[in-house]
């Protein structure tokens, strides 16, 4: 039976040295976390994403183009159980100008921190049959928002704890409609309950979708086309 104990660390540099150590050594660890402090992390990385989305789609000329909507999306899914639409409101990133609107009308913007324990990919091939994976259980969230609020697409965009950001979308459309030419990069490609995904890093897939081609409408197609 395994033992509970406390470990003092000084500085950000340190923290992040002892859990590279216990994640090469396997040794499971848990950090107390503070009420609220999850949230306030999750809203954190959604406003980074929001300026590093904005100075992507304006060539690095803004950062205040997208922030993140009203409740991270809640507003959009209430006011859809009311049978309402609520433009702008699906996802996590919603729109400051006008000048994104094209993006926003063809993704729908998913952002998650966190969660290094529930992401663990191998748990959607030998978990539990009747417990649906975390990632899937986003991905179909996504879904429902992007048909939902009449957008041709989802992007989710994952950071684990100390690791770099990903990104998954649906590999029809990553494959035919966004890079029909081909993508330079690590890919994992999951196919699980009538789902084809795939998952790339953060900085080469929106290295290599310009903005250009969102602005010209290249990637508003029917996704049952």
């Amino acid at each position: 039976m395994g033992k509970n104990f406390t470990i003092n660390v000084k500085n950000k540099t340190g923290e992040e040295k002892l859990l590279s150590f216990l994640d090469k050594n396997k040794i499971k660890f848990k950090s107390p976390k503070k009420p609220g402090m999850g949230q306030k992390k999750g809203k954190k990385f959604e406003k980074e994403i929001s300026k590093n989305l904005s100075q992507w789609w304006s060539n690095s000329e803004r950062d205040d183009i997208f922030y993140i909507t009203s409740g991270s999306g809640s507003r959009f899914t209430s006011r859809k159980k009311l049978g309402k639409n609520t433009k702008n409101s699906s996802g996590d990133i919603g729109l400051l100008d006008p000048i994104g609107q094209t993006f926003l009308d063809t993704f729908t913007i998913e952002v998650k921190s966190g969660y290094n324990d529930q992401l663990d990919i191998m748990n959607i091939i030998d978990g539990k049959k009747d417990q649906k994976h975390t990632l899937l259980n986003w991905v179909l969230k996504a879904e429902n928002e992007a048909f939902g609020s009449n957008k041709q697409a989802f992007i989710i965009v994952i950071k684990r704890d100390y690791k770099e950001k990903i990104v998954v979308v649906d590999s029809l459309i990553f494959r035919t409609k966004l890079f029909p030419k081909g993508f330079s990069g690590k890919e994992i490609l999951i196919l699980r309950d009538c789902h084809e995904l795939s998952i790339v890093g953060y900085e080469d897939f929106f290295k290599q979708l310009k903005p250009e081609n969102v602005k010209k409408n290249k990637y508003l197609v029917e996704i049952n086309e």
